[in-house]
């Protein structure tokens, strides 16, 4: 099975296989792929007469299987591209499946057959899938967790000519979240207004995206670790008058999973920062924060900040019928977490 840049290297080189099955919850490198075979299997003018798309909704597998066995008029190939195949009915049988598989073991050379089947990845265990992984492609397009998510954005900014720092990628990753599409959005937004070469910095990305560069999860996080308590009180203050880019549901599992690690740091055999950045799957800028923080709250006192937090999530989701506005529930929190 490809991996996924190899996968679009080898499409944008226009060498294709005959079938492919592109599945998974992560919506962004589907809809690259996809997109990339649409661009670069057919030519502009050969597409009106070579190229089929049909969504599974309004399909079934007989008109897939019509249209992919058609040969290509005046042209290399011919395109059958299947969006929302997870809609495709058949998927639901096995009996009826076994028209897919047995078309996978005889493909037509001069079709390329995509399924783009969104939200899930088909069993694998289903014998249309093994034989389709066979004759062609089967590419599985997982979530990315949340922890490579800043490497991730530092990569997709070094591929676009641009340069972004591991803390400001950090900061993106926290408060856009691992939602491909929607950060690879935001920052096509900011190549815009950047040359190539240009740098990807907390100004921009305040101006364009709306994240403050000094009032964000990030720098609260930060302020914790040194026991700030004038500036954790200053930025909460700004994320109570923009609650609605600074929703408390938002904040609180950022915070949950900083004190994790500091708990976790607690345990480590040992604090060097490339062991410490390694075991916290953190950047290593990160490791000396977690440091500090560690020598300002002893794990007993992080086994109580969970407790805090935990009362804060369960009462600003209404539990015990409470109408107590979120952030007065989080500035209770905070203030027993820093006292």
């Amino acid at each position: 099975m490809k991996g996924f840049q190899p996968l679009l290297d080898d499409i944008r080189a226009r060498s294709f296989s005959p079938l492919y099955l592109l599945g998974g919850e992560e919506a962004f490198y589907l809809d690259v792929l996809s997109d990339a075979i649409e661009e670069h299997a057919l030519e502009e003018h050969e597409r009106d007469f070579n190229q089929t798309i049909l969504y599974g909704r309004d399909s079934d597998l007989d008109q897939v299987l019509a249209a992919a066995r058609q040969f290509p008029m005046m042209a290399e190939r011919r395109l059958v591209l299947v969006k929302e195949a997870q809609e495709l009915r058949e998927w639901k049988s096995k009996d009826k499946l076994e028209k897919l598989a047995a078309y996978a073991d005889n493909p037509v050379s001069s079709t390329v057959l995509v399924l783009v089947h969104r939200n899930k990845m088909p069993d694998k265990r289903l014998g249309a899938v093994k034989r389709i992984q066979q004759a062609g492609v089967v590419f599985q397009s997982s979530k990315i967790r949340d922890y490579k998510l800043p490497e991730w954005i530092e990569g997709f900014v070094q591929s676009k000519g641009r340069r972004i720092s591991p803390r400001t990628a950090q900061v993106m990753a926290e408060y856009l979240g691992n939602d491909l599409k929607k950060v690879a959005g935001e920052l096509e937004k900011l190549f815009i207004a950047l040359p190539d070469g240009g740098e990807v910095s907390d100004t921009l990305i305040e101006q364009h995206i709306g994240i403050s560069k000094e009032y964000n999860i990030f720098e609260l996080t930060g302020a914790l670790a040194e026991k700030d308590i004038g500036r954790v009180t200053r930025i909460v203050q700004y994320m109570r008058a923009n609650e609605k880019s600074n929703p408390v549901p938002r904040i609180l599992p950022v915070l949950t999973n900083y004190f994790g690690r500091v708990l976790t740091f607690h345990h480590l055999p040992s604090h060097d920062p490339s062991a410490v950045a390694s075991a916290l799957r953190v950047h290593p800028f990160a490791a000396k924060e977690y440091a500090r923080a560690a020598r300002n709250y002893p794990a007993r006192k992080v086994a109580r900040i969970f407790g805090y937090l935990r009362e804060c999530d369960a009462k600003s989701k209404g539990v015990g019928n409470v109408t107590v506005h979120p952030f007065d529930l989080l500035e209770e929190a905070l203030f027993k977490t820093l006292h």
